[in-house]
């Protein structure tokens, strides 16, 4: 949990620490909500998508039976 602290991770967690400041500091105590989300993402290190981080599967190639030739006019 506390290992592999990276850019994103850090990022996340100064975030948050901002966030709780700007809470306690105006009174602004909406503050809390990004701020809990923000530093359970950086505990736990996911990102908006969870741990699968947005895994999209290639696509597969079209297998081609055959070729078709192209016909062009020219238009004047």
């Amino acid at each position: 949990m506390f290992n592999n602290w990276d850019f994103m991770r850090l990022l996340r967690a100064g975030l948050a620490g901002w966030a709780f400041w700007q809470a306690f500091a105006t009174g602004e105590w909406i503050f809390l909500l990004p701020g809990g989300i923000l530093g359970l993402q950086a505990i736990f290190n996911i990102g908006c998508c969870g741990s699968a981080g947005c895994y999209a599967p290639p696509s597969r190639a079209r297998q081609e039976t055959g070729t078709e030739s192209v016909v062009a006019e020219e238009v004047k």
